[in-house]
This record gives structure tokens, sequence and C-alpha cells, in this order.
């Protein structure tokens, strides 16, 4: 055994120990009960010789042979029951002194903090956590500042079902002025109980306070940090977009009037685009938990002179002719168009060449963006192009799908496609003029099963006036070569 062990590490029983004693009082102890041994020896030595002493001779002898352990008094009883008595008095002597002892042991485990501790070990190892904690308990009212014992009382509580009584352990190993080296296993077990009751909000803020980084990463779904933001507040002398990310999954709510963020704010998707002028960003991250995190505020000044707009060839109105639409712009610019009315974009049209107006009711809207990203004013044009004719749109798009089916191209007029499961579709585009003549410009697309429709990069263009055919083949904007119908 080692010194110090207070149980066997193989049985787990405790080692047979008696405790310091008075060695004057046990010597004395000894003397007193050898010397009556042998008074009570010599007195039965002397009854098996002489058989002529009488009663009271030795009587009187007992009483002298006893004198010196018992009080003086009478004795009127036969030799036989004083030799028992004599012998009672060293049984009741020897007795007492093994009461004593065993008192003085139970005393000294009983206020010794390694014997409750190793106790307490025994007891949990055979599932016993009732009695481990109350060794423990014990072990630690002699040494209450032994906090591996107390790290080891919570685990023997949350065994035993007294989680409460665990979380307040666990709570009082974090607040200790003195840093426990197995802090971070505190924390683990205390998430942990937190964790199965689904008290996130204990968590979150128990993960607030908490400095030890692996902990942090591990439970870090449970947190929400202030967002990230992409770009520090400041002044800026080109345009800038902010980007705004949550510490885990959850949702990012954002102001840019200053306003407090709420659950009915926007939120964040995309980068966010500043242009000039001066902006106050107020952002906070709600996690899968619904844990709010503080809000986080940045100032931005967009210091640019934003691009004249693009200059547009044609005003709104309506046409009776086709048209090309130019469009003048700036050095260092680009320009970008919808006909959607939506707001243009670097990920919109690009202009590059006129553009024909489209037959019927159009919108167009043109933005100028430099070389910095920074957007001009939108530009918006509204077109009707018609034209008063023998044959409307509606007529000679009849007559080119009656053409097509009497040369084979097509089904029926419905138009249906030889040995394919879809149809074709017919649409103007626009107008073109050649020499005094008008046409329609028609294009073809075949349209699946799935409803998704291809460009066939077949035109058609259809006199207005006489509803002759022609194949078209475009040449430049406004311009097309036409080719008579029935030729290959």
């Amino acid at each position: 055994m080692e010194e110090g062990n207070l149980l066997c590490e193989n049985c787990g029983y405790e080692v047979k120990i008696v405790p310091d004693f008075d060695i004057e009082l046990e010597d004395k102890l000894k003397e007193s009960i050898s010397s009556m041994m042998e008074d009570i020896a010599e007195a039965g030595l002397t009854d098996n010789t002489s058989d002529q002493m009488t009663d009271r001779e030795f009587e009187d002898e007992i009483k002298l042979s006893v004198s010196g352990y018992f009080s003086d008094r009478s004795f009127h009883l036969s030799r036989a029951k004083k030799v028992v008595l004599a012998a009672a008095a060293v049984l009741i002597a020897a007795c007492g002194i093994a009461a004593w002892s065993v008192h003085k042991v139970d005393e000294y485990r009983y206020n010794s903090f390694d014997y409750q501790y190793d106790k307490a070990v025994v007891c949990a190892a055979h599932n016993n956590y009732s009695e481990a904690v109350g060794y423990l308990e014990r072990a630690l009212a002699i040494d209450p500042e032994d906090l591996d014992a107390r790290f080891l009382l919570a685990k023997y509580y949350e065994k035993n079902g007294q989680q409460q009584s665990t979380i307040s352990l666990l709570r009082e190993l974090l607040d200790i002025d003195t840093v426990y080296e197995k802090r971070d296993e505190v924390y683990d077990m205390l998430l942990n109980i937190y964790e199965s009751q689904k008290e996130y909000v204990q968590m979150s803020e128990l993960l607030e306070e908490c400095d030890v980084s692996r902990i942090v990463s591990k439970y870090n779904k449970y947190i929400a940090l202030r967002p990230e933001f992409n770009k520090q507040g400041g002044v800026y002398d080109e345009l800038i977009s902010i980007s705004l990310k949550g510490n885990t999954q959850g949702f990012v709510y954002y102001t840019l009037d200053g306003t407090t963020p709420t659950d009915h704010s926007d939120v964040y998707e995309t980068p966010i685009l500043l242009e000039s002028g001066e902006y106050t960003i107020k952002a906070k991250f709600v996690n899968m938990y619904g844990i709010e995190s503080e809000v986080e505020t940045q100032h931005y000044y967009i210091n640019l002179s934003i691009p004249d707009s693009p200059v547009i060839s044609l005003d709104s109105g309506t046409y009776k002719e086709p048209a090309l639409i130019e469009v003048h712009r700036d050095y260092g610019t680009k320009v970008y168009y919808t006909t959607d009315g939506s707001v243009p974009a670097k990920n919109s049209s690009r202009y590059t060449d006129p553009i024909e107006m489209p037959y019927g009711i159009s919108n167009f809207s043109f933005i100028a963006i430099d070389e910095s990203g920074l957007g001009s004013e939108v530009v918006n044009r509204t077109y009707h192009l018609e034209i008063q004719a023998n044959f409307d749109t509606e007529l000679a798009l009849q007559v080119l799908r009656n053409n097509l089916w009497a040369d084979g191209k097509l089904s029926d007029v419905e138009g249906s496609v030889p040995n394919k499961p879809g149809v074709n579709q017919y649409k103007v585009r626009t107008l073109y003029k050649a020499e005094d003549t008008i046409y329609y410009i028609v294009y073809e697309e075949y349209v699946d099963l799935t409803g998704e429709a291809h460009d066939t990069n077949v035109i058609y263009a259809i006199d207005v006036s006489t509803a002759d055919l022609y194949q078209a083949y475009k040449v430049d904007e406004g311009k097309y070569d036409l080719q008579p119908f029935d030729e290959p």
C-alpha cells in the first residue's frame, strides 16, 4: 500500500488501521490487567493447594488481590463466584479499551478527508451515488477548498439526479477567484445540462462570458454575436458594397437610416451597395434558437460625384414607322438597360449598338455606371410602335402558319412540328422598311413540353400590305436581307 492510502486499490476495502493512542495510558492498562491476571492465578493456585483455607480466608485474599482495581467494599460470595467476578472485571476493562479504540478509529475516519473521499469513490464505483454524495459532502466539510472534490461532487450530484445542485456547484466553480485548471470541463458539463434542458438563453449568456476558446467554438451555434461588417465605417472615395455576416446560422436584420433594427426590418441577403452620400447602418443577428445579439452600428460617407445620365436619341411616344433607339454616354461609363420596368444594374443587358424599337408598347430604363461602380440617375422611355395596314399582326401570322403547313414545315396550323413533341410559335418583334415597303419581322421559337422556349434562329418578313412572305436574314440592327419564301 502506498503511504496515505486508506482503501485497497484492488478490492476497495478499507485498511484496518488503529489511530495513535496515549502510550502511557495504554502501558498502565496493560500493567494493571497483567497484575490482575497474576493475582487471580495465585488465588486459584492457593485454592488448589490448600484445601484447609477457609472461605473467609479466600475471600480476604481475593479482596486483597483486587483492592488496587476496585473500591473497598465487602464481598460475601462463594469462592467460584469470586473467581468469575475477577475474570469479568478483566473482561470489562478489555472491552472498555476496545470500545475506546473503536471510538478513536471512527473519530479519525470521520475527520479524515482522504478516508471520506476514498469511500465516496468506492461507492460511486458500485453505482451507489447516494452514499457517494454523503461521503464527498463530508470530505468537503473537512476541506472545502479542494476544487477537484467539488467538481467530482457535481458529477455525483448529476448521477444521483440532483441536477439543480449540480448546476449550482458548477456555477460556483466558475465564479471562484482562483482559476480552476479544469475550467473547460466545467463549462462543457454545465452547457451539456443546459442543452438537454433547451435552456438556450442561459447557454448564450454563459458563452458570452466564457474565456475558453475551445468551448466557444464547440457551442458556437448557441451564441448570437454582433454581425460582422466587411468594411469598417469611415469616409470612402469610391463606391463600396457592405456585406453582413452572423457567427453561425441565422438571420441578420438591418436598417440604413440609423433606426434600431427589429424582426420586421430588412433581412440581409445580398451585399448592400453604397453610392454617394451618408449612411448609418445598424444590424443585429438572430440565431436559429431565437437568441438576439446586440446591435452593431457603422457610419459611412461616400464622397463621389455620380456620372451623368445617358442621353437617349428618341423621346417617349407613338411611332408609325420602324426606328432605332440610340444611346449616348460619357467616356468611362457603360450603359445598361431593362425592358420590364425594373431598375437596371451591372447584371442587366448592356447597350452596345442601336436597339430596334419593339413592335407594340415597350418600356426602357437606362443607367450609366462608371468604373468605380457608381450609377447615374435612371432614364425611362416608353414607346408605342404601331402601323395601319391591310393585314394586322394576327392575320399576318395566320397567313405565315398556313404557308408553313402547306410547305410541310408544320403538322397543322396550330404550330405542331413534325417528328417533335413541341410546337413552334411566332411573334412580331419589330418593323422593317425597305424602300417604300414596310414588313413585319417575325421570329420563330420552339416550345418544348416543359414550356421552355428555344430560339430557332429562323426569321420571316411579311409585307403589311400584301402579306407576301419572305425568309429574312439579319445583317445589322434595323437591316435585313429578304429572300422569297419558296426559295430553298
